[in-house]
């Protein structure tokens, strides 16, 4: 039984490389494919609820300060001091919200380059393999 020579076994080799980084090319498109819409979704989400929090803080901000103008310019039956401090612990909340959600958007956008990275080096890989041939 006679032994391939070192090309035809050179050949064999890429020819088997080439197949399983197809497969994972291919594998890694799918899920490019499958996550790009979900992960472009949550990044508007993302954009939106973080204008409409900064929205809201404004809002906030603007009415704080006339109850406390309110308050500072004449006596008030009411105890205003204590609807303004809710607002402030609101307001401190609103902004840990947006703390974490940025942290979220960042790790979100940090994958989705990594999987674009990593599906463009796969498609380098293949036609250098392909080159090969």
């Amino acid at each position: 039984m006679s032994q391939p020579n070192q090309n035809e076994a050179i050949q064999m080799s890429n020819m088997n490389d080439a197949e399983t980084i197809g497969g994972g090319n291919d594998m890694t498109e799918a899920i490019m494919d499958a996550v790009k819409p979900a992960v472009t979704k949550l990044d508007e989400q993302v954009k939106n609820t973080r204008k409409s929090q900064l929205h809201l803080m404004e809002q906030m901000e603007s009415l704080s300060q006339f109850l406390k103008k309110i308050s500072d310019e004449q006596p008030m039956p009411y105890d205003l001091e204590k609807y303004v401090r809710k607002m402030d612990d609101s307001r401190r909340r609103i902004i840990e919200v947006n703390v974490r959600l940025q942290s979220v958007h960042d790790r979100m956008s940090q994958l989705q380059r990594n999987i674009a990275r990593e599906s463009f080096k796969k498609k380098q890989t293949v036609k250098e393999l392909g080159g090969m041939h």
